[in-house]
């Protein structure tokens, strides 16, 4: 159990950053609320895989001053106060936060942080900001996202399906370019949390989706993914390019895996008119070798795309809301059982432990 600082305003779970395996319990003193400032009471907040990186060492940067980074950047909680000129959001209000703030580089100045052309933005509980996992926090209020009460028990994945909100909202875009696209079939790639909101967007969609992973199913993942109605496939029972074969023109590809061999595949298997939306990357040097005659061919001849696509905006946040009242229209109660572990604060040491195994973990704090 870590032990809880006296005498703060705030108690949040921290590294130090760079230092592996350094999980403490910080004091923070919140900043006082101004006039356009909203203060939030945590509910509960969600772990991942970025959060176990930070963790081991692999990166994250503290705020300016401090040594202490606070984790966390899936956030639900509570509006407990506001300041004077905040007109949209009142106390009792459950709500999200989105996680990236921007520099000032034009796709920022426009409002797009999530499209920063300069890279010098701070996120969350990742770069250079403390995060949500604390007992509460402050933050403007155009980066508060409003959460019906009816989605209390889901809502916490809103950022994770954010990210895959914008994914295909990217790809949309793109297929303006054609004077006709239906998709029909779609293949995501990885049964993580994010590959498993992808495939239940996508089915949310009305398309044909064929969720890729490497363990045979029986899974809690490859359980989630079939009762939504796509097809759990394990890449050790099927490879990929077995599947491709036997399938339609595959219209849409999200990557999720961070596994190059696999991500490089897609741009070869990817159908003709296509999109292929990588949301991952690959650690170290991979030199795997690729298809490069096949993959450029097929890209010229077969007016292919693929593009990356990383953290996500206020709309991709409005939309999930939408999405996840839609989720569990269609399917009651699915999308809450992606939380299979939850734990207190107190111990929260062990959530290295617990992201490995877990479809998703959430620290619960009231």
């Amino acid at each position: 159990m870590l032990k809880r600082p006296a005498n703060n305003d705030t108690t949040g779970l921290a590294v130090y950053p760079g230092r592996p395996h350094s999980l403490h319990l910080a004091s923070l003193t919140l900043p006082p609320l101004g006039p356009r400032d909203v203060s939030v009471k945590v509910r509960r907040v969600g772990v991942c895989g970025t959060d176990r990186e930070i963790i081991e060492g692999k990166f994250g940067t503290p705020p300016p001053g401090s040594t202490e980074l606070v984790l966390g950047h899936e956030v639900l909680g509570i509006v407990d106060a506001v300041g004077g000129d905040v007109s949209t959001i009142s106390p009792g209000d459950l709500v999200s936060a989105t996680v990236r703030r921007p520099d000032t580089c034009p796709s920022c100045l426009a409002g797009q942080p999530d499209m920063c052309q300069s890279l010098d933005y701070t996120e969350r509980g990742i770069i250079g900001l403390h995060g949500f996992m604390a007992d509460r926090f402050v933050d403007q209020v155009d980066f508060i996202v409003p959460v019906p009460a009816s989605l209390e028990a889901t809502a916490v994945l809103l950022e994770p399906l954010s990210v895959v909100e914008k994914a295909v909202r990217q790809a949309g875009l793109i297929q303006r370019r054609m004077a006709a696209w239906h998709p029909k079939t779609a293949v995501v790639l990885g049964a993580g949390p994010i590959g498993i909101l992808g495939t239940f967007l996508l089915r949310s969609r009305g398309l044909d989706v064929f969720t890729l992973a490497r363990t045979p199913a029986p899974t809690p993942a490859s359980a989630l993914v079939t009762a939504c109605g796509a097809t759990y496939v394990s890449i050790r029972e099927t490879p990929f390019r077995e599947l491709a074969s036997a399938l339609p023109n595959i219209d849409v590809i999200l990557e999720a895996t961070g596994h190059g061999p696999l991500a490089f595949d897609a741009m070869d298997l990817l159908g003709n008119s296509g999109v292929l939306v990588w949301l991952s990357i690959i650690g170290g040097d991979d030199q795997s070798p690729l298809p490069f005659a096949s993959i450029l061919r097929g890209h010229v001849l077969g007016n292919k795309v693929t593009v990356g696509s990383v953290n996500s905006g206020l709309e991709d946040f409005t939309a999930g809301v939408a999405d996840l009242a839609t989720f569990e229209r269609l399917w009651p109660g699915l999308t809450e059982s992606m939380i299979t572990h939850r734990l207190t604060l107190d111990e929260a040491s062990h959530i290295g432990e617990a992201v490995i195994g877990s479809v998703k973990t959430v620290i619960e704090f009231v």
